[in-house]
C-alpha cells in the first residue's frame, strides 16, 4: 500500500467518524432536551400527575399540622 493510498483511507475514514460523532451529538442534544419537557409530559398523563401532587399536598400538610 502507498503512502497516498494510506492517506486516502485515512481521510475517508476521519470523515466517516465524523460523521458519527455528529449524528451522536444531535441524538445527545435531543435526549437532553426530552427529560425537561415537563409540559409535554404532564400534558400526556395528567391524572398521575395530578395524583401525584395532591399526596405530596396532604403529606407535608400532615406534617405542619402535627407540629402544633
Amino acid at each position: 500500500m502507498s503512502d497516498m493510498e494510506r492517506r486516502q483511507e485515512l481521510l475517508a475514514s476521519a470523515a466517516r467518524h465524523e460523521e458519527e460523532l455528529e449524528r451522536a451529538v444531535v441524538e445527545l442534544k435531543q435526549a437532553v432536551r426530552r427529560p425537561f419537557a415537563i409540559t409535554e409530559r404532564i400534558g400526556q398523563h395528567p391524572l398521575p400527575w395530578l395524583f401525584g401532587a395532591a399526596l405530596v399536598g396532604l403529606w407535608l400538610g400532615s406534617r405542619n399540622n402535627r407540629g402544633r
